[in-house]
């Protein structure tokens, strides 16, 4: 995993960016608007919250559950693997819009279309409507992506005023090893300014 292209690209959405992306979604359908925040507020890829059904939409709990793609299928002994989940918290605002549009509560309460998927469009049709709210929000390069979005998610929760564990994060974003996520703490730019400037004044 980089967080730089060969060529010295950034690779992540800085604050800005991310900033901008939320402004953008305001002319999205509702549907995909919550698509995008979604991605933006968990740092799920695409694909992942192409899988999110309505029964791993924890409302009482704030979270939603992913099944954690881009894992190993088989143990060290050749062995097939359950299927791993993760729990990611997200503001009591996006639950509220979740359940407004997708009527969440009365299809739990009724359990009625508990693992029908959320989103019925396609992988294809994801990453365009992700693109395409990278163009509106002006934001162009390789970091103008879903995989763009998801870096940035983990650069913003490492560089927050209180930082969220490595450890922790590595559980948000399903991933099995921390040397992965530390990748997180490489940053540059107003981010690295950000972090040594708060150390300066602690």
């Amino acid at each position: 995993m980089r967080l730089f292209s060969t060529e010295g690209e950034r690779l992540y959405l800085n604050a800005q960016e991310r900033a901008d992306y939320l402004v953008a979604l305001d002319d999205e359908a509702p549907q995909d608007r919550l698509f995008c925040q979604v991605l933006h507020y968990t740092g799920c890829r695409p694909t992942e919250a192409l899988q999110l059904v309505a029964k791993r939409v924890l409302i009482g709990e704030q979270s939603l559950v992913f099944r954690s793609l881009k894992k190993r299928k088989v143990d060290n002994k050749g062995r097939k693997k359950q299927p791993q989940f993760r729990a990611v918290p997200v503001p009591e605002l996006l639950i509220d819009r979740l359940d407004l549009v997708f009527d969440l509560r009365a299809r739990q309460k009724r359990g009625q279309g508990l693992d029908v998927p959320l989103w019925s469009m396609s992988r294809p049709t994801a990453y365009r409507l992700v693109k395409r709210v990278m163009d509106r929000a002006g934001i162009e390069g390789k970091q103008a992506t879903g995989k763009g979005l998801r870096h940035g998610f983990g650069i913003a929760m490492v560089t927050a005023t209180k930082p969220v564990p490595i450890h922790i994060l590595a559980q948000l974003m399903g991933h099995s090893d921390t040397k992965t996520t530390e990748i997180y703490l490489q940053v540059v730019g107003d981010e690295k300014r950000q972090i040594v400037t708060e150390a300066w004044d602690s």
